[in-house]
């Protein structure tokens, strides 16, 4: 008997378009109406940006010298969610300088309508290029974990070095700390770490740990027996290093099938690539019990001449409501190796995907929610625009309102 499928169907809004910067994307309620607002910045012009919803009107939190990940928590604790942003990374991930990465916080001004917020350190980290709340040793103090790009000497050099993880536990008394003191709890394992997923993965206690993209492949990090320890669930592509001089895995993403929340992991392998694979159990049982198969699913393009594909971000949820994960794919570009791909999970057992183009802009990163609140999972996406590096073409903001029709 054939079995049907719901199709991918979503209605594309624009929420604005000629972009002059673009990069970063997340959904966050910053007004506590309920409804998931958007927060957006870019690498050159540095503006961060918030877009209400559901008119998407546009209001200003800041500028930095080249923001390039966020993160939000209610710092404060006054109710509203605030925004930690590393920044100042230097000339880019090949020539940062000892003095390249600073992590700030900005503080919510009641609600995101008091204009500017306020900017307050957390510390300095060379190349800091994503970050994360999450109770990783304690679970009842919020902790940010920093996450380098590259090594801590900087230069060329770093670029195949051990990367400094660093853990910021948030100040008693946050509102008159001058600085979030650091410590190192990673400085061998990870190489050019690309994209962080944090979850209660099974780790001690219920603490939060995290899934690590890295030149090492696909990694899982967490604090157990009061010491950090590695699994590397996958060792991602190996065949492009000699022309592109990247390996293992640029993003993940987890996907549930029916009760196993580990059905699959869906990736974009090496770093900014072009290979979208799943990994699929060959044995049962937990992220790091189980024994992990690698299919590659879709070749996306050539790498350029720097080395680079297409891919930038794969995000994971049930849109079409019957219990198992779908996967979004995000391609910046050029075309035709642009916008959302949308993969369905046949056959877990044997790693058979559809994928069907449900956006055809570039796309950065992809955020998640429910934008309309109508109960199903919608996504936006921002265009990859960064002068000096990678343009797209006609960047913009996107939400993509849900629209799938039950089979």
């Amino acid at each position: 008997m054939q079995v049907k499928y719901a199709q991918p169907k979503f209605e594309e809004v624009l929420v604005e378009g000629d972009l002059d910067d673009g990069y970063w994307l997340d959904a966050v309620d910053i007004n506590g109406d309920g409804k998931l607002d958007l927060v957006a910045s870019g690498l050159a012009v540095g503006q961060m940006v918030w877009y209400e919803n559901p008119s998407w009107n546009k209001h200003i939190i800041g500028q930095l010298a080249k923001p390039v990940a966020m993160d939000h928590l209610d710092i404060d604790g006054d109710g509203h969610e605030d925004l930690v942003v590393c920044h100042d990374y230097g000339g880019c991930m090949y020539h940062c300088k000892p003095e390249d990465g600073k992590i700030s916080w900005f503080r919510n001004p009641a609600g995101g309508a008091g204009g500017e917020w306020e900017q307050r350190p957390v510390g300095d980290l060379l190349a800091t290029h994503r970050l994360r709340f999450g109770h990783f040793t304690q679970p009842d103090t919020p902790e940010l974990m920093g996450l380098p790009v590259v090594g801590p000497h900087g230069g060329v050099e770093a670029l195949h070095q051990p990367v400094a993880v660093t853990l910021f536990p948030r100040p008693d008394d946050v509102l008159n700390a001058e600085s979030w003191p650091g410590r190192l709890i990673d400085g061998e394992h990870f190489r050019i770490i690309h994209d962080v997923l944090v979850g209660k993965y099974g780790g001690e206690h219920g603490l939060d740990s995290v899934m690590l993209a890295t030149e090492e492949g696909v990694c899982w990090l967490r604090y157990e027996d009061g010491a950090w320890k590695v699994d590397q669930l996958g060792s991602g592509e190996q065949t492009e290093y000699a022309r592109t001089h990247f390996k293992g895995t640029g993003n993940i993403a987890i996907g549930r099938v029916g009760d196993d929340r580990y059905g699959y992991i869906a990736a974009i392998e090496p770093f900014h690539g072009n290979v979208v694979c799943a990994y699929t159990k060959e044995t049962p049982g937990g992220l790091a019990e189980a024994r992990w198969r690698r299919t590659v699913l879709d070749v996306y393009g050539d790498p350029n001449d720097a080395g680079e594909g297409p891919g930038h971000h794969v995000m994971t949820a049930d849109f079409d409501g019957d219990g198992d994960d779908e996967f979004l794919v995000a391609l910046r570009g050029p075309w035709p190796w642009q916008g959302v791909f949308y993969y369905k999970c046949i056959d877990v057992d044997n790693a058979v995907f559809t994928s069907t183009r449900v956006s055809s802009a570039s796309a950065a990163r992809i955020a998640l929610g429910d934008f309309d609140g109508d109960g199903r999972i919608d996504f936006a996406t921002t265009g990859y625009y960064t002068p000096g590096y990678f343009l797209c073409d006609d960047p913009k903001v996107l939400v993509f309102y849900n629209r799938i029709e039950p089979v």
